[in-house]
């Protein structure tokens, strides 16, 4: 509980993603070559890491772009190393307290520059 894994695929049920540790919870070994080797994970034991916009995009004019507001918070699907980040923008809650008590919807995708966002939010 609390690792963070990067999901390469799933099987063709869908619930069965491979994936590989890329941080292990707080207080445990970081290091790199005591991490597990990737392996099946159910699919139901997973979440999705929010990550909050920490700068605004218009993405206006852009077929598949993504437009954000400060504030906004997505779900990462794909990242590209020229630092573009495709991903899926989240309903936008009137309470603040309200973001942590339930999940989210998506509820737009589209691509947007990966310097909007910030470290994901913790799971609650």
């Amino acid at each position: 509980q609390g690792s963070t894994l990067w999901v390469t695929s799933t099987d063709e049920s869908g619930e069965w993603a491979y994936a590989r540790v890329l941080q292990a919870p707080f207080g445990a070994s970081q290091n790199s070559a005591e991490l597990p080797q990737p392996a099946w994970v159910p699919r139901a034991l997973l979440q999705r890491a929010v990550y909050p916009a920490c700068s605004a995009f218009d993405a206006t004019g852009q077929a598949q772009g993504l437009t954000l507001k400060l504030g906004d918070c997505v779900h990462v699907y794909h990242r590209e190393v020229t630092g573009w980040t495709y991903g899926a923008r989240l309903e936008r809650l009137a309470v603040e307290g309200q973001r942590r008590q339930q999940r989210q919807q998506e509820v737009e995708v589209g691509w947007f520059p990966e310097a909007c966002i910030l470290e994901p939010l913790p799971i609650a």
